[in-house]
């Protein structure tokens, strides 16, 4: 009986209306999961609704689910996720006010070669060939340089940052700085309690990846070099005041 009313009273907070107070745009591999952890200690779990945008398909999913809807889950404070805000503005109808819009920047030399391990990491992961005793990801698997020669993994953070000049938007944290800038957002936006979560890490260490090879990324993602240096160049700004 108590676990029915529990459920019950759940559903019915869920059915509440509430207003849409942010959003949040994750660029991957910029502290994504451990800001969103924040969020939801601040908002609650409840109402931190997860969002992301395809740009093929399209497809929008919604807390890991397809969604076709024009309006947000009803009960949505904040939305964070993959997408950009042309994207959002065109598969939602957003409210006719201001709301803050944040992302996190990354030294986008860093990004991606976090983002390749990670998703070495995941591949391995689901694959598990030592149990299944196979052999075929060291035949398949691309090397590092391979994925950030191929044009998707490239100038991935203008991609999220495109319909925004940075100017625009309410908050640009960098995750190099990440506990002094988290510290600055919640004074940005009143936030009373708020817990930092540790990074996700891939457990590896980059040691191996060569000075020219850096020098290539960077150069294969001049958009994002030019991004980030231009957040860097913000949040100096914003320290001076």
């Amino acid at each position: 009986m108590l676990r029915y009313l529990y459920r019950y009273q759940r559903w019915r907070e869920r059915q509440q209306k509430a207003e849409l107070e942010l959003i949040s745009i994750h660029i991957p591999k910029t502290a994504g999961t451990s800001f969103r952890n924040t969020l939801k200690d601040v908002y609650g779990q409840e109402v931190v609704v997860r969002l992301d945008i395809k740009v093929k398909g399209p497809r929008v999913v919604v807390n890991e689910r397809d969604y076709y809807q024009r309006q947000l889950p009803p009960w949505t404070r904040v939305a964070h996720g993959h997408f950009n805000y042309l994207l959002l503005q065109e598969h939602f109808d957003l409210p006719d006010r201001d709301i803050p819009v944040i992302t996190w920047m990354r030294d986008p030399v860093e990004r991606v070669i976090s983002n390749y391990y990670y998703l070495s990491k995941r591949l391995a992961e689901e694959l598990d060939e030592p149990s299944k005793g196979l052999n075929i990801l060291a035949k398949m698997q691309r090397e590092l340089m391979e994925y950030a020669r191929a044009p998707k993994s490239r100038n991935r953070a203008a991609h999220f940052m495109k319909g925004m000049p940075l100017e625009d938007f309410t908050f640009i944290g960098i995750q190099e700085y990440y506990q002094e800038d988290l510290s600055h957002l919640a004074q940005l936006l009143d936030w009373k309690n708020f817990k930092e979560y540790t990074h996700n890490r891939t457990g590896k260490s980059h040691d191996e990846v060569t000075p020219k090879q850096r020098d290539e990324i960077r150069a294969l993602n001049d958009e994002d070099v030019r991004l980030y240096e231009q957040a860097l160049a913000l949040r100096e700004k914003r320290l001076d005041k």
